[in-house]
């Protein structure tokens, strides 16, 4: 006959990743009874912990092991962990360009968008790094999709682009990024609908700066026709901006941009 302990362990297997809340929950479905908090983690959380079959993560927050692997070098599924973080949400800038499919590169480190009083301390789980990103507005283009069994908040593909393009440090850099982009396929309207939330003059010269190089080097963007990044240039204001910082650098006069001189030789290998 299965334990109840082993029908939690089950229930937590399918989960993969949870809180101390789903823990508890599952123990109602599997008891009928509402017990206190301490006498779940005594009975069940902790029982599981010493058998190698449970494993916290960080405060509240655990990951079932499957069978026959080791509890000290098992790695849970970063978008999972991240999902459990807060309730306001999105997984943003390079973590949504990887689930989205079209990273380049995959990286340890897990960008999670929330507002600023949803801010967590960062944090390690073996090779894994959770880091909050604020922002004001975690709704708008923000998509819920089924993953593994669960409920994932991340940006749409347009605003992950527009994201990216506005605070490259957290998509791993122009290289990264554009080669990331390329294979990135998106809705134009839906792009300049994004745009127009963000209302800022330097995205609209970034962004177009950055379809026109995809344009020539991607199929996904070989649709985009003069007028589609005309409607951009439209709302460029006449006061030069920069794409970056560097010297020594030209100015691209279509977007009023200073572009530093080495900038296509740094995404060349796209």
């Amino acid at each position: 006959m299965v334990s109840k302990t082993e029908k939690l362990y089950l229930e937590l297997l399918s989960l993969r990743v949870a809180t101390f809340e789903d823990i508890s929950e599952k123990v109602r479905e599997i008891t009928g009874k509402n017990f206190n908090s301490k006498y779940i983690y005594s009975k069940y959380v902790k029982r599981l912990m010493n058998e190698g079959k449970l494993k916290r993560i960080r405060r509240n927050l655990y990951v079932a092991i499957p069978p026959l692997e080791n509890p000290e070098e098992y790695l849970p599924d970063k978008f999972l962990v991240a999902s459990k973080l807060r309730e306001n949400y999105y997984l943003s800038y390079h973590t949504a360009l990887e689930f989205h499919g079209c990273a380049y590169s995959f990286f340890n480190e897990v960008y999670v968008a929330v507002n600023e009083e949803d801010r967590f301390d960062a944090f390690s789980y073996k090779n894994l790094k959770f880091k909050p990103v604020f922002q004001r507005d975690v709704e708008t283009e923000v998509e819920v999709r089924k993953y593994l069994n669960h409920n994932i908040r991340v940006s749409s593909k347009e605003r992950t682009f527009v994201d990216c393009v506005d605070r490259v440090e957290y998509a791993g850099g122009w290289e990264e990024l554009i080669k990331s982009l390329q294979r990135l396929r998106i809705n134009f309207a839906k792009l300049e609908k994004v745009l127009m939330l963000y209302k800022k003059d330097v995205l609209f010269r970034k962004v177009g700066f950055v379809l026109e190089i995809l344009r020539d080097t991607s199929v996904f963007y070989e649709h985009l026709t003069d007028d589609m990044l005309d409607n951009l240039r439209a709302r460029v204001g006449r006061s030069p901006m920069y794409l970056f910082r560097a010297k020594p650098y030209y100015h691209d006069k279509k977007w009023n941009l200073y572009i530093p001189r080495n900038f296509r030789e740094l995404v060349r290998g796209v």
